[in-house]
């Protein structure tokens, strides 16, 4: 038997892989802690932890996404969509990823493109709700 594979593995200290288990820990961390009575949000400052939103005063994309996490792991999904849509494509592609099963057309280009420009539509939009 041949002990080489077509497909490169990937490092156990991968630092995606290493930030996309972070993520699941904190968003299940969540889950039980608000089972057990207590609030993580509540935890967190009230200031933005964003530095765009910061030094500009307007929403990233990405605004809103901790506690969209926090909020999936308390398995409230409309508290969820409401701090970021982006929530729910983002939590599936970090369980493929972990999972080890993230398409091969999902890595290609022409996906990676599409994405960024659904992401920037995304913005686009929600600046404009802001700004009204």
């Amino acid at each position: 038997m041949n002990s080489t594979s077509s497909s490169p593995s990937r490092p156990k200290t991968d630092p995606l892989r290493i930030a996309a288990w972070a993520v699941l820990a904190a968003t299940a961390l969540s889950g039980f802690l608000h089972l057990a009575g207590y609030s993580l949000p509540a935890a967190l400052p009230k200031a933005p932890l964003c530095p765009f939103r910061a030094l500009m005063g307007l929403l990233c994309p990405g605004c809103g996404i901790t506690h969209a996490f926090l909020s999936l792991g308390r398995l409230d999904l409309a508290g969820a969509y409401a701090q970021n849509p982006l929530v729910f494509p983002l939590a599936a592609l970090i369980a493929l990823y972990l999972a080890g099963r993230v398409p091969r057309a999902v890595r290609s280009g022409k996906v990676v493109n599409s994405a960024l420009l659904g992401v920037l539509a995304f913005w686009g939009a929600r600046l404009l709700h802001y700004v009204r």
